[in-house]
């Protein structure tokens, strides 16, 4: 009796094992593709930074591989697709990668686009910040700060496509023209990238050819900081106001530095916590909403304080 007694628990023991690791290799199987561009600028370095630190916390099994423009994006996507994951978190340079972004969900994978919008393609779930909005905050704050009248540049990253650059121009120019009809746009440029190098040339250019600026409206943090570098370097002091967009910290630091008001309408990389998150939801039987948009809010001198974060890798 005590030798079948025996048997029977060990087969038991055994069984319970071997329930055990099906369930573990089953997860195991579960493949999270994570597709994001290299690292530019400090921004883009923290998204790869938060989807990588979110997937190990999470325990996932994933692969998370950088590309260095929209032709290597869409030839890893191909392989990521060769590996047969269960869902793609898509990072995209820009609309190139939309052929690329389609051979996913062709193929039954379900993609989470971040950050930018992939057209025509029409991803499972969306998330990202508010674009437009940060053109709108922009706007209002430089508005306030001019009093409503002035000459002002825009400074954007045309690379970035139309659902980054474009709609934060479009909402700072919808805006301005609303809130502040005698603010004059007296001048466009364009930057390759949001790098402060990047920045720094093309407002040394801007300022020889514009003797006068009372504000700039710049869609993006880094490359304010190149831009500010420029404005002292030049000994300008008709410039009051820049906006910038993201959340970096090198920013952050310039603003309670300086008679010129300087503001960020928040754009936090950390928004791809949402993501990993929202993948891993997924994979346990849930449905997240099909689109997120974070909406912007403004940093200036007045509350940077509550945004200072020594850790951050932005």
């Amino acid at each position: 009796m005590k030798r079948l007694l025996a048997t029977i628990m060990a087969l038991a023991l055994v069984f319970a094992m071997t329930a055990c690791a099906t369930k573990d290799s089953g997860s195991s199987k579960d493949l999270i593709g994570i597709s994001v561009p290299q690292a530019p600028t400090g921004w883009v370095a923290a998204v790869q930074y938060y989807a990588d630190k979110t997937a190990k916390e999470l325990g996932m099994n994933y692969k998370l591989l950088a590309s260095a423009d929209p032709n290597e994006q869409a030839s890893q996507i191909d392989d990521l697709i060769n590996m047969k994951p269960k869902i793609i978190i898509l990072f995209p340079h820009n609309d190139q990668v939309a052929v690329a972004a389609q051979k996913i969900m062709d193929a039954g994978i379900t993609l989470i686009n971040y950050d930018r919008t992939i057209n025509p393609a029409k991803p499972d779930y969306y998330l990202a910040g508010d674009n437009y909005g940060i053109g709108v905050e922009g706007a209002k704050y430089i508005a306030e700060k001019l009093g409503n009248k002035g000459d002002v540049i825009i400074n954007g990253i045309a690379a970035y496509g139309d659902a980054v650059n474009g709609a934060r121009v479009k909402g700072f120019k919808e805006t301005i023209a609303k809130v502040a009809p005698d603010i004059k746009i007296i001048g466009e440029y364009d930057s390759p990238n949001g790098a402060p190098e990047s920045g720094l040339k093309t407002m040394t250019d801007a300022l020889q050819a514009n003797k006068k600026i009372d504000g700039v409206f710049s869609i993006d943090d880094e490359l304010s900081v190149g831009l500010y570098q420029a404005i002292k370097e030049q000994n300008r002091t008709d410039i009051k106001v820049m906006t910038g967009g993201g959340g970096a910290q090198s920013y952050f630091k310039l603003m309670p530095t300086t008679d010129i008001w300087l503001a960020s309408a928040l754009y936090s990389p950390n928004m791809i916590i949402d993501c990993v998150k929202m993948a891993d939801a997924i994979l346990k039987g849930e449905t997240p909403k099909a689109e997120t948009i974070v909406p912007s809010k403004i940093v200036d001198k007045n509350n940077v304080k509550d945004y200072i974060d020594a850790s951050s890798p932005y």
